[in-house]
This record gives structure tokens, sequence and C-alpha cells, in this order.
């Protein structure tokens, strides 16, 4: 039964680059109500969505493949400005679109996983704050998408504090 004192949600994204050059991003996500696994399949360089796969189950049923079809409108997409609009324009179902649009934006930081590498390691807090907060300003797609990014880290602070002074200021 549900209830919403109990409550308690696991979510797991990562992407992997498959044997064919295919890049397969892969997000789970559990919950007191639901469990979704869904799997999309994305050609690089392109960012363009070759194949969708999502399996499902609640607390009543075994595991069901969502049919192939309803997807179809979403095939040969590209991972880009836009593709959020045309999932929700494409998917109804709110838990299914959430779990594509978070395969989506694995797909996206990927790419930012490089820069995070080889972006420069201040040996001083204060300015590895500075430094991360302003790559956080200039990729908003990367708020929230790690515990260094969300809401209440010093980095995020850095942000929020900066914010309040210009607000104060007008």
């Amino acid at each position: 039964m549900y209830h919403i004192l109990r409550f308690s949600r696991i979510r797991h994204t990562r992407v992997e680059e498959e044997r064919d050059g295919l890049l397969s991003s892969i997000c789970y996500l559990k919950d007191n109500i639901q469990e979704i696994k869904a799997k999309l399949l994305v050609e690089v360089p392109e960012l363009e969505i070759k194949d969708i796969e999502i399996i499902f189950r609640d607390e009543k049923r075994d595991w069901q493949k969502i049919p192939e079809k309803q997807f179809q409108p979403l095939l040969k997409s590209r991972i880009g400005p836009g593709i959020f609009k045309i999932i929700k324009s494409h998917i109804q179902e709110s838990h299914i679109s959430f779990i594509l649009e978070e395969c989506c934006r694995a797909v996206i930081l990927s790419f930012t996983k490089q820069d995070l590498l080889s972006s420069p390691r201040p040996e001083d807090d204060e300015e590895a704050i500075k430094y991360y907060a302003n790559m956080v300003r200039e990729n908003v797609r990367l708020y929230g998408r790690c515990a260094a990014f969300s809401k209440g880290s010093r980095i995020i602070e850095q942000i929020e504090v900066e914010k309040d002074a210009q607000v104060h200021e007008k």
C-alpha cells in the first residue's frame, strides 16, 4: 500500500559506449509504487535516438515491456534543444517521459565529463568553489545533476548568494 510517509526512491543513470559505437543510456528507477528501466541507444556524433526500450513493473505485476510503437515518433530525433518538448508531446505518462528525459540528460552530461576531468584542480577550497560555480553558471544543465551541484552545496550556495545580492541591488 502506498504511504507517503514511508516513501523512498532510488534512481541510477549511466551512459556506456557500445561495441558498435553507439551510446547506451540506461536509467533505473525504483520507488514504493513502481520499478522502471529504460535504455536509449544513441548514435554519435549526431546524438540521434536509434532505439528505445522500457520495461516496468508495479507491486502487483511482473516485468512488462512498453510496446515499441509508442516510441516510434521519438526515433531519429536528436538529443539537444527541443528534445524534452518532443518527449512530452508524444509520451503522455509522466513517469515514462521522466525516465526518458533522464536518459537524454545523461547523454548530454556524458560529454561534460571530459570538461570536468580536464578542468584545473584548484588547491584552495574557495578558488575551487568559485571555479565550479562558474562552470554551473555557464552550463545550467549541470545544476542539480550531482550532489556537488545541488541545492545546499557550497558551490551552489555561492551562486545563490550572488543572485540574492543582484536582487537586493535592484
